[in-house]
């Protein structure tokens, strides 16, 4: 049986019914069932064998949310007096009017449980880890189609080709040539945005273990790592999974696992059951940061005499706003 004929009907209906229901998600501006979003989420770390995060934070946008999650992160509970966010030397290192973060620090704080031994003070503790990795790995579902096909997914390809032998490698382009991707193109470009705008938030250094590129003629050696911006997000703010970005590799490989007749992923299938359930999330150990859908969403594609363009906007209850150019 060849690669095409794995990818039947059945399942081209199952990518396009997938790739719907990611593109209603992501347009969303509906409000949250909480209940159901926490309980999605629960379920997600019960499926990893992990007990459900103790204290859950809802915020009103992904800037409220990036703010919780350094503090949950850090274990700064315990410092949440009203001038820790947007500021304090020693606060999270992004740009944020007072005003936003004096509204940030006390959404939060109300949602921290007391500690027993200090009544009235929030919990706080050692530094927590971050869970994203872990919750967003597609390498099980990789080798499960590796085992059964009998063939690597990518290494080796050429010998393979040589050979004329066709395996999961096969499968998994034709999977990727099926789907029809403007759901992609559409909610990549508001998480884009997004995320531009964030990073243009974040002020610090390059982490010093960071190497510094040197020039040698010319060649650069290693390689210019990313900008300073996208580093520190990353060190500090990183983590979040959203309906924009990571439903895309979690319905290819459920929709390959479908085509190779093998048993669905209990993981994969909570992740992303969850992701469409809230309007994005932070999940560390024992803790997790959600946060609500936007207000508004306005997504247009603009066709005028240069090649067509994008206009976005997306507004969220506690003011923060992202707007396309």
């Amino acid at each position: 049986m060849g690669h095409e004929d794995l990818v039947t009907e059945a399942v081209r209906a199952q990518v396009a019914a997938e790739s719907e229901r990611w593109l209603r998600a992501g347009l969303s501006t509906e409000r949250c069932d909480r209940p159901a979003a926490e309980a999605a989420v629960a379920e997600v770390y019960r499926a990893h064998g992990m007990p459900a995060p103790r204290t859950v934070v809802w915020m009103d946008s992904p800037l409220g949310g990036a703010l919780a999650f350094w503090l949950l992160r850090h274990g700064c509970e315990d410092r949440l007096d009203g001038t820790l966010v947007g500021g304090a030397v020693a606060g999270p290192p992004i740009r944020v009017p007072q005003a936003f973060a004096r509204q940030a620090e006390e959404r939060i704080l109300e949602q921290i449980p007391a500690r027993e031994d200090t009544p009235g003070r929030p919990e706080a503790g050692r530094e927590r880890r971050r869970l994203t990795g872990t919750f967003s790995d597609t390498s099980g579902a990789q080798a499960q189609l590796v085992e059964v096909l009998g063939h690597p997914l990518f290494d080796q390809l050429d010998f393979y080709w040589l050979q004329d032998v066709r395996g999961a490698y096969e499968l998994e382009q034709e999977m990727s040539r099926i789907f029809a991707w403007p759901t992609h193109a559409c909610l990549s470009h508001i998480g884009g945005l997004t995320y531009k705008d964030l990073l243009g938030r974040v002020r610090g250094p390059v982490p010093e273990r960071i190497a510094q590129p040197e020039r040698d003629g010319d060649v650069i050696t290693p390689p210019p790592p990313p900008s300073r911006e996208q580093i520190y997000f990353h060190e500090q703010f990183g983590g979040r999974l959203d309906y924009w970005a990571a439903p895309f590799e979690l319905i290819r490989w459920r929709c390959t696992l479908a085509a190779a007749g093998l048993p669905a992923s209990p993981t994969l299938d909570a992740v992303q059951e969850a992701l469409y359930r809230s309007g994005g999330w932070w999940p560390l150990e024992d803790a997790v940061v959600l946060v609500e859908r936007p207000v508004v969403l306005r997504y247009e594609e603009a066709v005028t005499d240069a090649p067509a363009s994008r206009n976005v906007l997306v507004r969220y209850a506690d003011g923060y706003h992202v707007a396309s150019p």
